[in-house]
């Protein structure tokens, strides 16, 4: 199976579990773009998620992954750029789901609720869940059809 090429950005907040993901990911053989922050120093996270949403939008990347103290805000911002089906996912759940069903292209993770362990977890399913297709993809080309 193909590598993933994936672009990391997250805001202040997630920068910790972001530096602590980029080891793991590159650990597993993934090539991996940090589109920032480089600092935990206060920042706006629509920046980072722009980052990496047109980055992943354009085809530079096969998926993409963000991260900020809820995930909310990376999730929203994300979603508003052409192509990108951004889900917040708290546990393995959400991620098989929101690959399987939504194929979503965007990872949003949430650092005040999610601990290291668990994001890992959650990124490991994310990543090497595919999408269904089927019924799903109708679907997804409504979506697509929105923007």
């Amino acid at each position: 199976m193909k590598k993933l090429k994936i672009a990391i950005g997250a805001d202040h907040g997630g920068f910790s579990l972001k530096q602590k993901l980029i080891k793991f990911l590159e650990s597993k053989g993934y090539t991996i773009a940090d589109m920032g922050t480089h600092s935990n120093e206060p920042c706006d996270y629509p920046d980072f998620a722009a980052k990496v949403g047109k980055a992943v939008s354009r085809n530079e990347f096969d998926r993409g992954i963000l991260i900020c103290k809820s995930g909310i805000g990376m999730s929203m911002t994300a979603n508003r750029i052409k192509g990108i089906r951004a889900a917040l996912c708290r546990d393995i759940t959400d991620a098989k789901t929101s690959r399987r069903h939504n194929n979503a292209n965007v990872l949003c993770l949430s650092a005040k609720k999610t601990g290291f362990p668990a994001a890992k977890n959650i990124l490991r399913v994310w990543l090497k869940t595919e999408f269904e297709a089927g019924r799903h993809k109708r679907r997804i080309d409504k979506i697509e059809r929105l923007s």
